[in-house]
């Protein structure tokens, strides 16, 4: 795959193309997308669209199923993303928090990590129960407030950041059901009662599907900066009433006892890196 570096400056741009695909695809990472569903969903030309895919089968970071005509994320991802995982040795250290939660509660639990104004998914467990709400994969990303993990991060900043990262990324959160209002809304309920709660769909175009929750806890540094959160999701009917209070409870303590345990790494910071999404 190859950029090019001509006095025009062809290389970023190719880079931000090359991540607008990456990121829709990671978005149908299930079912996987016809090139005219990228081209819709990118706004590129066929043919740029068309070369840039080639380009990344080539390298194995796309796969295309000849059968179906559907591209899908490749498998070399697999190992950059363990690569990625292993440098933030959070992930590692929070192994045993996560596994008592997920043991404890019997749902998902999420470690998730402040990756500049964005959330990243540094890791996961899921629960015993039956019925499981999966909505991160480890490497995903979500602008600030969105989703129970990030809102907690973002509740944890200070005011002008809030309102900073909010007019910066305006334009990213089109697709997301999160007006400006709302996540105001959701900061204040988050600070008045210690943890963010989120029972609605993340995407404005699956705002139907209902059903699922999440509660979450931020990681904060020793001068009560946030660098992460801990979120647990289940099916709605889990997460209300004494069971909600119950569950925050145990993300609480988990939260402390891993607080305590890795202050340092936390201090040094998960990530510094400003993520940008076309």
């Amino acid at each position: 795959m190859e950029l090019k570096t001509t006095e025009g400056g062809d290389a970023p741009r190719s880079t931000e193309r090359l991540m607008i695909i990456m990121e829709t695809l990671s978005r149908a990472s299930a079912h996987g997308l016809r090139l005219t569903d990228i081209v819709e969903a990118t706004e590129l030309g066929k043919t740029t669209a068309h070369r840039l895919l080639n380009g990344l089968a080539d390298q194995g970071l796309v796969d295309f199923d000849e059968e179906t005509g559907r591209y899908f994320i490749g498998i070399r991802l697999l190992s950059w993303a363990s690569a990625a995982r292993n440098r933030f040795g959070i992930a590692k250290l929070a192994e045993p928090a996560l596994t008592r939660l997920a043991r404890k509660t019997q749902d998902t639990v999420y470690l998730v990590g402040k990756i500049g104004d964005h959330a990243v998914c540094l890791d996961s467990r899921e629960g015993t129960f039956p019925i499981k709400v999966l909505t991160l994969n480890v490497g995903d990303q979500r602008p600030l407030g969105v989703g129970a993990g990030s809102m907690a991060i973002m509740a944890a900043m200070s005011d002008p950041e809030i309102e900073r990262v909010m007019a910066q990324q305006q334009a990213e959160r089109l697709r997301y059901a999160f007006s400006d209002d709302r996540l105001r809304d959701m900061v204040a309920f988050t600070r008045q009662h210690g943890y963010a709660f989120s029972d609605t769909h993340i995407y404005k175009d699956m705002a139907e599907m209902t059903g699922m929750a999440a509660v979450a806890v931020a990681l904060r540094r020793s001068d009560g900066q946030p660098a992460g959160a801990i979120h647990v999701t289940a099916v709605t009917p889990r997460l209300t009433g004494t069971r909600r209070e119950n569950v925050v409870s145990m993300v609480v303590e988990e939260r402390q006892r891993l607080e305590d345990e890795i202050r340092p790494m936390l201090d040094a910071g998960i990530g510094t890196t400003r993520v940008h999404l076309a």
